[in-house]
């Protein structure tokens, strides 16, 4: 029963084109009844009639809804209920030839209802957009216009982040406009990107579906390689990282290590104060926090200028030169390089486990979903006996070898079910905590009772000395996972960055003009014991997943993770459970 009842809340977010369907359908069951019931005595003529409403009704809906330049999107959300629509038609036309009336519409409206169900399935469950926005079929102009109107009727934290959206009105229609005039696709999504990047929130993001056009993009977005990436150290010193020997800054005097000290003739503080991190169809490239984006704005100024830019620099001789290098190229996958060093995934398997050494034990959970299958089950029923049952039996493995501290590996976590993370926590906690799912009403976000989730202290491994292990790239789910451990006595919360800092629940899409570039946002709000919005930072962009340890960013750091590729952060985290620091 609590199920349909959540079902029934997440149904009230569904929009009108959906939600208008899902009621159509098996509401033509009732027109059928009611029709045989009254032309019971020559019901052949009205029911060839009625065969085919249903059908055109579909066909001119989809019309007005369909979905340019991704018809599969529009098939997978409204196919069934063509279906359903066929199988109204033959049971229709069964009725008109046949003496039997009944037991037909009665079949035929199971087989349409069951449609209609699993079209809710696959929006709430599958399509993880319970709110769908087509633009498709408008032009740049006017699909930005209503993007900007559909985020200010439905993002979950528009108050929250104090959003001017009349102030995003005036600065993206006209480039909108600009980049329809100019019939140029990738200018429009770069629009697009920089919009999403307003809202500091890594679950508001574009998405490039062609192939083609997203490398346009990322690569233009990206800059211009110069044969060299940079990297600013804790002590506030740029240096650059990832250089060239073919470059033309190689020759002309940069190596790694040497620090830069302005770029195009300005100060390179000043330069990096004025970076905005933005780079589309790379989810991770994203930083909501402020601290965070401060680590990689270098890594990003590296690729800014034009055919050519100045450098300012402290060579190995340790005298200041100038000299201007030129760009071969994008930048695109040097600063992907320079940021996955600091964002990277340890391991991929669920639970990995791994002794570092006699007393120290390791795992990884590189994100919150376990069996495609068995997911959603547990995520209905809030309970996922095979994840608790399995990182158990991994943990009590180490603890058979010798092991008695360990190290909790959350680095690029990218999320996934609540009902995962909490399962994990639950062995840590020695305290119950409460989730609530929060709803929007007017200006407000209010909880329902049918959206709260106590958790269950289990505490079996609280007196176990615990690391977990975070960057920037340990998002959503994997952020909560993260912030509830952060609270156990026995956890030691450590990193060079603290973690993404998106934590709202997924359930807006937007699809743009053309098809090719779509908007996914938050429409469900994630919600403290106090009821208060979990994780996600105010217009502060301050983290509220503070770090008990930060992991030095030295150039000790900077030369065993970018020259000898080493795992810095897991060997500190090593020495430091071991006493060692």
């Amino acid at each position: 029963m609590d199920i349909i009842r959540e079902i029934i809340e997440m149904l009230r977010l569904v929009d009108r084109p959906t939600a208008y369907l899902m009621v159509f359908t098996p509401a033509w069951l009732a027109v059928l009844v009611v029709l045989a019931i009254a032309f019971r005595k020559k019901p052949k003529k009205v029911f060839k009639v009625l065969a085919f409403i249903p059908l055109a009704h579909f066909v001119v809906f989809y019309l007005l809804n369909y979905t340019k330049g991704v018809p599969v999107l529009g098939i997978a959300r409204y196919g069934p209920h063509l279906v359903a629509a066929l199988i109204y038609l033959l049971a229709c036309l069964i009725v008109a030839r046949g003496k039997h009336k009944i037991i037909p519409l009665i079949v035929s409206g199971i087989l349409a209802v069951a449609v209609s169900g699993w079209t809710v399935f696959y929006v709430l469950a599958f399509g993880s957009a319970y709110h769908f926005g087509n633009f498709s079929h408008q032009r740049y102009e006017k699909s930005m216009a209503s993007l900007i109107d559909e985020l200010e009727e439905n993002y979950i934290l528009k108050e929250y982040k104090g959003v001017d959206f009349d102030e995003l009105r005036q600065k993206y229609i006209p480039l909108a406009a600009e980049a329809g005039k100019n019939k140029d696709e990738a200018a429009f999504a770069e629009a697009v990107a920089n919009l999403c990047y307003e809202f500091h929130d890594g679950h508001l993001a574009i998405r490039i579906t062609d192939d083609d056009l997203a490398c346009v993009v990322r690569e233009n977005m990206a800059g211009n390689d110069y044969g060299f990436s940079m990297i600013r150290t804790d002590d506030g010193r740029v240096t650059a990282i990832l250089t060239d020997e073919d470059s033309d800054a190689y020759r002309q005097g940069i190596r790694d290590g040497v620090e830069i000290i302005s770029w195009d003739g300005v100060p390179v503080g000043e330069a990096i104060s004025e970076v905005r991190c933005v780079s589309p169809n790379i989810s991770i490239l994203a930083y909501p926090i402020a601290e965070n984006e401060e680590v990689f704005k270098p890594m990003f100024l590296a690729g800014m200028g034009g055919e050519s830019v100045s450098v300012g620099f402290v060579g190995v001789d340790g005298l200041e030169k100038e000299v201007r290098i030129t760009g071969s190229g994008s930048y695109f996958d040097r600063l992907y390089a320079a940021t996955s060093a600091l964002t990277h995934k340890w391991c991929d398997e669920f639970a990995y486990t791994e002794m570092l050494d006699e007393h120290c034990g390791y795992i990884c959970i590189p994100r919150e979903s376990y069996d495609d299958k068995k997911d959603i089950e547990a995520a209905l029923n809030d309970d996922y006996p095979e994840v608790r049952e399995l990182v158990i039996s991994r943990i009590d493995d180490l603890k058979a070898q010798g092991m008695d501290r360990l190290i909790i590996d959350l680095r690029d976590n990218d999320g996934g079910l609540d009902v995962v993370y909490e399962e994990i926590v639950a062995l840590f906690a020695t305290e119950d905590f409460v989730c609530f799912g929060g709803f929007r009403e007017g200006d407000s976000i209010v909880t329902s009772d049918k959206w709260a989730w106590t958790v269950r202290a289990d505490g079996r491994y609280s007196d176990i000395p615990v690391v977990v292990l975070v960057n920037a790239g340990c998002a959503s789910s994997g952020d909560l996972l993260a912030y509830r451990l952060s609270l156990c006595n026995n956890v030691t919360l450590m990193g060079i960055t603290t973690t993404w800092g998106s934590a709202q629940a997924l359930g807006g899409e937007i699809l743009m003009s053309g098809g090719n570039i779509g908007v996914r946002y938050p429409i469900i709000a994630t919600l403290d014991e106090n009821e208060e919005v979990l994780l996600d930072a105010g217009p502060d962009r301050k983290s509220s997943v503070e770090l008990d340890v930060k992991i030095p960013l030295d150039d000790k750091a900077v030369h065993i993770i970018y020259d000898l590729g080493a795992d810095y952060e897991l060997m500190y985290a090593r020495h430091y459970l071991n006493g060692e620091i």
